[in-house]
């Protein structure tokens, strides 16, 4: 099936998403591939420009796939995709919202809404509430975890016997816009349970991210591209994923940590037992209790103990949450839905 990607954000930012659907041409599953960041061009450009190359590139190429990811702000309107709708091809049209919307913080923007209303299909990262909210535009959606967006970086090195730090912690202190409103959902809870984990283990814990300062082990800033390199010189990643209500949901920080073989240790949400299953180098807590005694019995392991869970959870990331198995799976599911829809 020959397969159109518009990509968001800077020129190859996508890379991972880039490698799953390489793979798929590679193996034969995609007769042919092609892909355009339209915000890039929009920035080089203009947005006007960026929506003629759009549906100058649909009508050159005549794809019978063409897959949005995550439009945000980006005017799209509703002529804009029936002009696409209307190419020779006739093509299948699939949105990806990799981001979490709804409610005051982030409210779900009009040309997502066009888009979630007008797609064949629509693929989501959590479930629950924010898939209720998806079904009142669209029937037919699928969900999609976020996989290893480092994977080029991440997928050839290899694990170390030896590492700088016991524990870190990777992730911005999130404030309001407005006083105390429109904070995004877990950023309270993020910030206290980085505060315990400070305060309980002063000399282990390694603080990444901005607005941490004055908590101890706080590092600064960490450039996304680099989060591989910490990762290999630690051996456990404690994290509070934002959106702590939405079953399924995580950041693509959770296989960035796997892969790079880091012990995981992350906030719980529905339907992690169901995912992650009989594995040794994942833990979930609900309280800052629970998470004391997890943190107190990693602490107790020797570093081979330590490196064999990292060697297992490099192995299952490949296996479950490499961007080649994850842009397959949803590839797999809009060809099973593809003569129906």
């Amino acid at each position: 099936m020959k397969t159109l990607l518009f990509l968001n954000g800077p020129e190859g930012w996508q890379s991972g998403i880039e490698d799953g659907f390489v793979h798929l041409r590679d193996i034969g599953e995609i007769s042919e591939l092609s892909w355009f960041y339209f915000e890039a061009f929009a920035k080089n450009n203009n947005t006007k420009d960026s929506i003629l190359k759009m549906l100058e590139l649909v009508n050159e190429f005549q794809p019978k796939l063409i897959i949005f990811f995550h439009v945000g702000k980006f005017p799209i309107s509703i002529d804009f995709i029936t002009n696409i709708k209307q190419c020779g091809s006739k093509p299948k049209l699939v949105y990806d919202e990799g981001d979490m919307y709804g409610g005051w913080a982030k409210p779900i923007t009009k040309s997502m809404k066009i888009l979630f209303s007008n797609s064949d299909i629509v693929s989501i990262r959590g479930l629950g509430k924010w898939y209720k909210t998806i079904k009142k535009y669209n029937n037919n959606v699928v969900y999609t975890p976020h996989s290893n967006s480092l994977y080029r970086i991440s997928k050839d090195k290899e694990l170390k016997t030896e590492k700088k730090y016991r524990f870190i912690f990777i992730g911005n202190k999130v404030t309001s816009y407005f006083g105390k409103i429109r904070r995004l959902n877990g950023s309270k809870e993020r910030e206290k349970i980085v505060r315990v984990i400070a305060d309980n283990f002063p000399n282990q814990i390694k603080i990444f991210g901005k607005g941490w300062n004055g908590i101890k082990g706080y590092q600064g800033l960490l450039d996304f591209n680099k989060q591989v390199d910490v990762c290999l010189n630690s051996w456990v990643q404690i994290s509070y994923e934002h959106y702590p209500k939405i079953p399924l949901y995580f950041s693509d920080r959770l296989p960035i940590a796997l892969s790079s073989g880091q012990i995981y240790v992350c906030h719980y949400h529905d339907g992690y037992e169901n995912m992650f299953i009989n594995t040794d180098f994942i833990y979930f807590y609900k309280d800052k209790n629970e998470l004391l005694d997890i943190l107190v019995y990693l602490n107790s392991l020797s570093e081979e103990q330590l490196y064999n869970k990292s060697i297992r959870a490099k192995e299952w990331c490949e296996i479950n949450l490499s961007p080649l198995t994850v842009w397959s799976n949803l590839y797999n599911a809009i060809k099973k839905r593809y003569d129906s829809i």
